[in-house]
């Protein structure tokens, strides 16, 4: 690959979620493989980032009506894993 290649944004965007999720999966992975704890409770801890949540979030058109939302959970291995995948984004440059 020349080294004056751009990638896409979605591209990049592709691989962080990846990344993401594959962080996930290492987070399921040590919620099963840690006993209960501090580090377990440490690495396992996410939070919700998102809309969508409220019971009156109704889209109303007058003859359709729907709900909209969107959650993404960030916790610590997915943190690490969207770096691991950021950084093996910039080694395969």
């Amino acid at each position: 690959m020349n080294s004056n290649h751009q990638r896409s944004i979605m591209f990049i965007f592709i691989v962080i979620f990846f990344g993401a999720v594959g962080g996930s999966i290492l987070s399921q992975f040590i919620g099963a493989l840690f006993p209960a704890g501090v580090v377990k409770d440490f690495f396992l801890t996410s939070m919700s980032i998102g809309w969508g949540g409220n019971p009156d979030n109704w889209v109303n058109l007058l003859v359709v009506r729907f709900k909209t939302g969107f959650f993404v959970d960030i916790s610590v291995v997915s943190v690490l894993g969207m770096s691991m995948s950021w950084y093996f984004l910039r080694y395969f440059k």
